[in-house]
């Protein structure tokens, strides 16, 4: 019996795993990744394989093509489950470089206003350096003006 419905589901064209509805399953979870900083371009252009597997698919089907539709189908629903695969070490490997970033950010920072702090401190000696050798000059001249 139960392999009298499989046949009935091909026969009409409707298989359990409905490949637009791993579509869009594949989709969230892309998004997930693109959400949290990371970027899978390679992931992302399997979909779009597999979606236009799936667009051509209904265009064979109704063009009464079921044969042509169910390898399409079934092409696409390899390159979704692919997809499907790959994700959990995209999101990882995103987590991973968000997680980098941040750390990044965490060390750039107190580094830069030591920097900066350093900057501004040298920048200050050297000002009041100039000064007191301007003051000197002043001094000596003076001087010099109430010798003669």
């Amino acid at each position: 019996m139960g392999l009298a419905s499989r046949g009935a589901q091909l026969a009409t064209g409707q298989t359990s795993e409905d490949p637009t509805g791993s579509a869009r399953q594949a989709f969230a979870q892309l998004a997930g990744i693109y959400r949290s900083g990371g970027n899978a371009p390679e992931l992302v252009a399997k979909l779009n394989v597999a979606l236009e597997l799936i667009q051509e698919a209904r265009s064979k089907r109704l063009d009464r093509d079921q044969v042509s539709a169910l390898a399409l189908e079934e092409k696409a629903r390899v390159a979704i489950s692919e997809v499907l695969g790959e994700i959990p070490a995209a999101q990882e490997k995103a987590q991973r470089e968000s997680t980098n970033r941040t750390l990044m950010v965490l060390l750039y920072v107190p580094a830069v206003v030591a920097l900066s702090t350093f900057i501004f401190y040298v920048a200050l000696r050297t000002g009041r350096w100039y000064e007191k050798t301007k003051l000197f000059e002043m001094r000596i001249v003076e001087k010099r003006e109430e010798k003669d």
